[in-house]
């Protein structure tokens, strides 16, 4: 209505006078509006061309486990009992095995009386300490026996002292024979049955985390510099942050959890030239398996949707 107050009627001027010049002004107006228009356009349309930009990749990638471990007993013994069912999950302290206890129950009772032996004898050594000193205070007793008696207060300190190890690590070997899991996860096949022997560092069962689990890739370099090229940095790192990974399935199905790169996880194979990179997924409901062969699709987005782009993702285990 502003711009409207500087359209005056003529003096003395007819109808037609002002509906003229009021075509004149909505002229301007529409024209200057279409100006505005083709403008905006010009200026959006690089910017849809660079978020446009993408880069997709797919390479080849095999599933293993986050983490896993090798149960082994710290003592030799007879395997008498076996906790668990192949796949089950189990948690970190979980007796998994038992072994045959009674000689180390025996080892602990021998030492244990050892013990009582080598205090009753610290005992008597004390009195007899004591007694000299008294004497000696008295001037009834030679200043060489006094000193006698107290060293051998001493040498009985010493051996309940280590008595007192005997008894620990007796007791140590007999809390070994029951064999625990050392972490969370899903465990296997046992290796042994009831009543196999079983030494140190014998394999009995392997436990594997998975949720979440890795996924390893083979990059070719050229690849790599590409994916550089294309976001126009030289830092790998920075890079990394910049994808999102997902999964193609055996059966050509797209896992539903997606991830990123692991930075600092690739090492190359000289003879190829390619890389080895490393990710990390969420597995909630097993359906991803160690040894699962499966295609790693890396996506890069363009500037404008990088940023933006839902990443669900572990990066560490």
């Amino acid at each position: 209505m502003k711009d409207l107050a500087i359209v005056r009627y003529p003096r003395g001027g007819s109808a037609k006078a002002v509906k003229s010049a009021l075509n004149l002004y909505f002229r301007s107006r529409a024209r200057a509006a279409c100006v505005l228009a083709l403008s905006i356009v010009i200026w959006l349309i690089p910017r849809v061309g660079i978020a446009s930009e993408a880069l997709d990749q797919k390479f080849d990638g095999v599933v293993v486990p986050c983490q896993w471990v090798q149960v082994v007993p710290q003592v030799n013994g007879v395997v008498s009992r076996i906790l668990f069912e192949p796949g089950q999950h189990v948690s970190k302290g979980d007796v998994l095995f038992e072994m045959e206890a009674d000689d180390f129950a025996l080892d602990v009772r021998m030492a244990q009386s050892e013990l009582d032996e080598a205090r009753a004898r610290l005992t008597m050594a004390e009195d007899v300490a004591a007694r000299q000193a008294q004497l000696l205070s008295q001037n009834a007793t030679i200043k060489q026996l006094a000193r006698q008696t107290q060293i051998e207060v001493e040498i009985a300190r010493a051996i309940v002292a280590h008595k007192e190890v005997a008894l620990a690590k007796a007791q140590l070997a007999l809390s070994r024979t029951r064999v625990a899991a050392p972490l969370s996860g899903t465990i296997g096949q046992p290796l042994v049955a009831p009543g196999a022997w079983a030494i140190q560092g014998m394999k009995l069962v392997e436990i594997a985390q998975l949720d979440p689990m890795k996924v390893y890739f083979y990059v070719p370099y050229v690849e790599r510099q590409r994916a550089l090229d294309k976001a126009g940095t030289f830092d790998a790192d920075a890079l990394f942050e910049k994808f999102t990974l997902s999964l193609e399935l055996p059966t050509e199905r797209t896992y539903a959890r997606s991830s990123t790169p692991l930075p600092h996880g690739e090492d190359i194979e000289q003879s190829t030239d390619v890389t080895t990179e490393w990710a990390v997924f969420p597995n909630p409901y097993n359906v991803l398996i160690p040894g699962l062969k499966v295609h790693v699709i890396s996506h890069l987005g363009g500037p404008d949707t990088l940023d933006s782009r839902p990443v669900e993702a572990i990066r560490r285990c």
